[in-house]
């Protein structure tokens, strides 16, 4: 983030004035200085984890997914900010950016700023993320990420910051964004998807023009984070608790207000109708089970037979092999990573527009209903050539992206 000398000249009245020069600021956030330190981001897939664990191991901070497009909320953000704020992890929250789906990014920005405030995040010390990982064809939409970035300026009294990978950067031109005081977190992974940790990587090795420099990297998703899981992104922040007050435009220390967890599984967590949890469910934002299970609580049965239902190809009553679109519904949403399979098998082309009542053809849900568990260390390419079939027949990775797939989750080919 380009710290202007502006904005640390005067402090915003709610807030005490942090005495730190504007070069020191600076200074802190020239990678491959002193002033840095480690952490994680964290979304549904790590569920319920031990944030103390990995404060031990070295962790300062971790930034949790809090909403994704217009309708979706981390089940699992309730339990993982109250361990944050009870390790004493410095905490970020990001939104995950839909406009492909024909959302406003003022919506989204809405969406997002309601759900942190109702959790005591905003004026709290903590940072708020942008994470852009659109497709392609809105990769390069700069547009819609500044008015999104400003719409949450407005409401939280700080500038955000935008996520993206390396390559993304040169997907567009980032002048206005980097030019209106937006810092930047990079993704790019050198080391590709092997085992990595909770360390120093030195400075990013690529361009981060417009930028001056990246006010965080992260390094790998295959990290090893004691009490969080052995898959997780992992993350180097150029500088330190008294930089991250700034970044948060708050007082150092500052922490988040106390909210009430989400209703627990005993109490029948998640709330809502039994569909859109579903819909959640077939995307992989419910993880696969134990976690799954843990998450939906004592409606595992109710949703899990909607869950089932659509993916053996009854949904909406036809029969085997149809599933009727519902309002609301898009590819990606009711099938997973093998929505591009049934965008084929109907003729579907970009933008891969349905409409509510139109019959789509799933080719049986599950291809030839056989499933592999994803082991440690696994790529996509690497399975297929185990099991001696086209790395295309494998289907339902619940990123969505052949390039990111977890260990323990089911792929069917």
């Amino acid at each position: 983030m380009r710290l202007s000398h502006a904005r640390h000249a005067r402090a915003k009245p709610r807030y005490a004035r942090i005495g730190i020069g504007v070069l020191a600021v600076l200074a802190m956030l020239t990678p491959g200085v002193a002033w840095a330190d480690a952490g994680f981001d964290n979304a549904s897939w790590q569920g319920c984890y031990n944030a103390q664990a990995a404060r031990d191991s070295g962790a300062s901070f971790s930034i949790t997914k809090i909403t994704e497009g217009t309708d979706y909320v981390n089940p699992a953000a309730d339990c993982q900010l109250q361990a944050n704020r009870a390790a004493g992890l410095r905490i970020g929250a990001y939104g995950y950016a839909r406009p492909e789906r024909g959302n406003s990014p003022e919506a989204e920005a809405d969406f997002f700023n309601a759900q942190a405030q109702a959790r005591g995040l905003v004026h709290a010390g903590v940072i708020p993320f942008l994470d852009w990982e659109p497709p392609a064809s809105q990769r390069g939409n700069t547009a819609w990420a500044k008015r999104w970035l400003d719409r949450v300026a407005s409401y939280w009294g700080t500038k955000p910051i935008i996520y993206m990978s390396a390559s993304t950067i040169s997907a567009g031109d980032w002048r206005a964004v980097a030019g209106a005081d937006y810092g930047l977190w990079v993704a790019g992974y050198p080391r590709g998807y092997t085992g990595e940790r909770l360390r120093d990587p030195g400075a990013p090795p690529y361009s981060v023009a417009p930028w001056p420099f990246a006010a965080a990297w992260q390094y790998s998703s295959t990290g090893h984070v004691p009490g969080v899981g052995t898959a997780v992104d992992v993350n180097w922040w150029y500088g330190d608790a008294q930089t991250w007050a700034k970044y948060a435009n708050a007082p150092i220390g500052t922490q988040p207000n106390p909210v009430s967890p989400s209703p627990t599984p005993a109490q029948g967590a998640p709330v809502g109708d039994a569909s859109s949890i579903a819909t959640a469910v077939i995307r992989g934002e419910y993880g696969n089970d134990p976690q799954r299970h843990a998450l939906l609580g004592n409606r595992y049965d109710e949703v899990m037979a909607v869950v089932n239902e659509r993916l053996r190809g009854h949904g909406g009553g036809t029969g085997s092999g149809v599933y009727v679109v519902r309002p609301g519904d898009s590819l990606s949403a009711v099938f997973g990573g093998s929505w591009p399979t049934v965008a084929r098998i109907n003729g579907l082309r970009a933008p891969y527009t349905i409409y509510p009542g139109q019959r789509l053809s799933t080719g049986g849900g599950h291809g030839g209903g056989r499933s592999v568990t994803v082991r440690p260390g696994d790529t996509l390419s690497g399975i297929a050539a185990r099991l001696g079939i086209p790395q295309s027949r494998l289907h339902g990775y619940r990123s969505g992206n052949p390039g990111l797939i977890y260990p323990g989750e089911t792929l069917n080919y």
